[in-house]
Formats: structure tokens, sequence, C-alpha cells
């Protein structure tokens, strides 16, 4: 149900709290980490800071439900892939390299920038570590050989890696036999 608030306008905290993350995202994918402010956030949104602050209460605060957004995208992206896999036997293991490999550059860049925070603030990573935990506990379940499925998720996790970090131009050829190659290793 939405509320009114004073002015007339309806009050969408859902709507609000979604559209300051997106611009948040935006402002760290095109300046860095160093330039998300609060202030930069809530004028560029159009929300009072009041409001901003009112959803989070803190730069932290708000840096962290970013990277549980992205992580949130990111499995929700690797759960689609799997589910149009009809191999059971390591699909998770399969869908999560796809996605890796398959990263849209506006989310690289968000990544790359929020790294100096994750440098700085290693628990804003706990919930991707949670997430991890429990598809490595599928991996024990689906596959025939869970060793070689952490294989491929930890290379695709430094190709990912390299990715944010501009380490390697890899041509789409080449990067299109590094995703087979991971993925044989997860049947």
């Amino acid at each position: 149900m939405n509320q009114s608030s004073a002015s007339g306008r309806k009050r969408q905290p859902e709507v609000t709290q979604r559209r300051l993350l997106d611009v948040a995202g935006e402002i760290v994918g095109e300046d860095g980490v160093a330039a998300l402010t609060l202030d930069a956030v809530a004028k560029r949104a159009g929300v009072s800071k009041g409001g901003l602050l009112h959803h989070f209460p803190s730069k932290q605060a708000l840096l962290a439900a970013m990277v549980e957004t992205m992580a949130d995208r990111f499995m929700r992206t690797a759960d689609e892939l799997g589910e149009d896999d009809p191999d059971q036997r390591g699909r998770a293991a399969r869908a999560y390299v796809r996605t890796a490999f398959s990263e849209p550059d506006t989310e690289i860049r968000r990544w790359a920038a929020l790294s100096a925070a994750f440098m700085s603030d290693p628990n804003l990573l706990d919930g991707w570590r949670e997430r991890l935990r429990e598809v490595r506990a599928r991996d024990r379940e689906e596959c025939a050989d869970p060793i070689a499925a952490l294989v491929a998720r930890l290379a695709a996790d430094g190709l990912w890696l390299a990715d944010v970090g501009r380490l390697y131009d890899i041509d789409a050829e080449t990067r299109s036999a590094l995703a087979e190659r991971l993925i044989a290793l997860t049947r």
C-alpha cells in the first residue's frame, strides 16, 4: 500500500530505494567510488538528503546495498541460465561460468570502482561470501567432480577479476574457447 505525503505525492519506498541504488551505481560506474557522496546521489536522484538517509543512513550502508544488489543480479542471472540447461549435473557451476563470462561492461565498471571499497572494508563482501558457500554446497551435491567445478568457478572468477582490472585484452574467440573449456570441467 502506498502512503501519501503532506504534499499529496505518493510514497513508494521500494521505488525510491531502487532509484537511489541505480543512481549510486551510475556515479560509481562513471566516476569511481571516490565520487560517490550522499549529496551527489540525492541531487542526481532528485530526492532530499534526508530522504536518502532514510533509506541509507551512511555511505557504507549505501555501498553495502549496492554490493548486495549487484550480487543478487549476478546470481539471479546465473539461476536463469541454469534453468535453461537440461543437464542437471553441474548446471549451477556452468551457469556461474556463463554469467561471469557475460557480465555487461557497465556492471564490470561498477565492480571495478567498488573494488577499492572492498579493500578498505572487506565486510562489504559478506553477502557474496554467503552466496558462494551456498553454490559450493550445491556443487558438492550436483557435480560428478566438485573439485573440477570449483576449478571452473575459480577460473571464471579470475577472468572476471581480470575484466574488472582490465588486465588482459581477450578477443571474443579466445573468450568463447575459455568459457567452453571451463564449462567442460563441470560435466
